[in-house]
């Protein structure tokens, strides 16, 4: 596969995380008090608030994608990342359980992470590729 090619995947995957991510982080009161961040907080007994769940899931967003962007400890960041996103799949867009619009938005997220997941799995399985920091301070 060319080199460029697996830049390229990784510019478009690691996109999703760090706008997600950015969001996050600027408006993060709008995510403390998001139903699903609040239920997270009482699903574990208000082990953390939900200010450190949202700002914890805006980290794994934004550095999460920056470190796949730059190709740097890719597998286990993909790997990170992809738990991250199968548990947002489970608590956050559960489509089968909405109506409506709620449900056509959420179903469309619910897909676009799976196939985000398709991707990381990609790059566990590949690597990041030659246009990374893992392939340059690889040791040769």
């Amino acid at each position: 596969m060319p080199d460029y090619v697996q830049a390229i995947g990784r510019v478009l995957i690691s996109a999703v995380f760090i706008v997600f991510g950015y969001i996050q982080f600027t408006h993060i009161g709008n995510y403390i008090a998001n139903p699903a961040v609040l239920k997270v907080a009482g699903m574990i007994g208000g082990i953390l608030s939900p200010t450190v769940i949202a700002y914890l899931v805006a980290a794994i967003d934004l550095f999460g994608g920056v470190l796949i962007l730059v190709g740097y400890q890719t597998r286990w960041t993909a790997v990170v990342l992809i738990v991250f996103v199968v548990l947002t799949l489970l608590l956050v867009h559960t489509f089968w359980t909405m109506e409506g619009a709620a449900r056509a938005a959420n179903q469309g997220n619910f897909y676009k992470n799976l196939g985000l997941i398709g991707g990381l799995l990609f790059l566990i399985a590949l690597g990041p590729g030659r246009c990374s920091l893992d392939h340059r301070f690889s040791k040769k």
